[in-house]
């Protein structure tokens, strides 16, 4: 989907590089604190992308080599990717179609002495059951990671999605329900620990949380005797994830509509669900927990066993007639060359991620659709499907 922006959005990152200063600064400030209350959290770290926050969720957590996170095999390639680069082994479960996470009835069986984390994406936006989850956690002392990059704002029994997990990342990709022009992510932390490793991982591995230019702040710390600037004083193996003040310059902008945005999202895919229950005998239609507000990213489809036509037929017709489609992401992680060897343990049948493999799809629900495209878009399926 096409980035929705205007010319505030432009005239803030005009204003942002007329200061004459383009790291980060008062305005990703601004923005790590607000998107941090939007999840419920103390803190909120910015970085370059989602998959970056992801990536260092679980590098924060500092876990032995060869631990292992419980996590869906039905995901995104760098959700699972954050486990396997940080030399930790993925216990894999299958989802629940329809709703598309991991399937909580075999929670136990995932267990095992290694067991050290959870890492859960809330797909598409449609959020887990987080009560369990939190639970469940606690009591096996188990590290919890949302991985909501696919959503921001949603609530679960009445409470921000974020409070649950010890971490919530978030992506701010060009189709996602705000941009920070284009990219961005974000972790978000209540633990002071947890916020300044990750900043550390971000900046290098350097050791100058919150640095100042004073040099009485800067020449605080002795290495091997010798005195030395706490900006170029490194205390973990780090990367360089920093993304630039501008990006938030728009960002905030875009903070500001983001309800607004949720409101229309939340009209459309009201709206297609409703027309696809029509259709219920061809497709399997997306479900969400009974105490969840979810904010969907986009609309899934899953067609069942037994329908007269296959996915790529029909989504050959849409994209003749110019409405876009995509997979659901990896579908069965387990399937792609990249990762099919990689360290791991099943438990459970994967049946399900490998009908979303070979039978999902997912449709348009953005806030830069109008009713007049929604109404196009049941049209086409209209003309498709009477066939049958």
């Amino acid at each position: 989907a096409q980035a929705v922006y205007s010319d505030e959005e432009i005239a803030a990152v005009v204003a942002c590089l007329k200061k004459g200063w383009l790291g980060m600064g008062a305005t990703v400030a601004e923005f790590e604190q607000k998107v941090a209350e939007i999840f419920g959290k103390k803190y909120g770290l910015v970085v370059n992308s989602g998959s970056s926050a992801t990536f260092l969720s679980m590098k924060i957590a500092n876990l032995p080599p060869g631990s292992e996170v419980i996590t869906p095999a039905c995901t995104f390639s760098t959700t699972f990717s954050a486990i396997l680069l940080n030399d930790l082994v993925p216990v894999v479960g299958d989802s629940y179609l329809g709703n598309y996470n991991l399937d909580l009835s075999n929670l136990d069986k995932m267990l095992s002495p290694k067991t050290k984390a959870v890492l859960v994406p809330h797909t598409l936006g449609n959020l887990n059951d987080m009560e369990y989850l939190s639970d469940f956690c606690k009591k096996h002392n188990l590290y919890l990671v949302e991985d909501s990059c696919d959503t921001i704002g949603g609530k679960f029994d009445n409470r921000p999605a974020g409070v649950f997990g010890d971490v919530t990342t978030c992506s701010f990709y060009a189709s996602h329900h705000i941009t920070a022009a284009g990219g961005g992510g974000i972790l978000c932390m209540s633990d002071p620990e947890l916020r300044n490793t990750a900043y550390a991982y971000r900046e290098w591995g350097r050791a100058a949380l919150n640095d100042s230019e004073d040099l009485d702040d800067r020449f605080t710390t002795e290495l091997t005797g010798v005195h030395y600037d706490r900006k170029f004083t490194y205390t973990h193996l780090g990367f360089n994830l920093k993304p630039v003040e501008m990006m938030f310059a728009f960002g905030l902008v875009q903070l500001k509509k983001l309800p607004e945005i949720i409101r229309i999202r939340k009209v459309h895919f009201e709206a297609l669900k409703s027309f696809f229950k029509e259709y219920e005998d061809y497709f399997i239609l997306p479900e969400e927990h009974p105490k969840a507000e979810s904010t969907w990213l986009a609309f899934p489809l899953t067609i069942r066993n037994g329908a007269p036509f296959q996915r790529f037929e029909l989504i050959k017709f849409l994209e003749d007639h110019n409405i876009q489609t995509r997979l659901l992401f990896a579908g069965n992680i387990l399937r792609h060359p990249g990762y099919k060897n990689a360290p791991h343990r099943v438990v459970g049948e994967l049946k399900n991620a490998d009908k979303v493999m070979k039978d999902s799809l997912v449709i348009g629900a953005h806030h830069g659709m109008t009713t007049e495209m929604v109404d196009y878009v049941k049209e086409v399926f209209t003309s498709f499907l009477k066939k049958y």
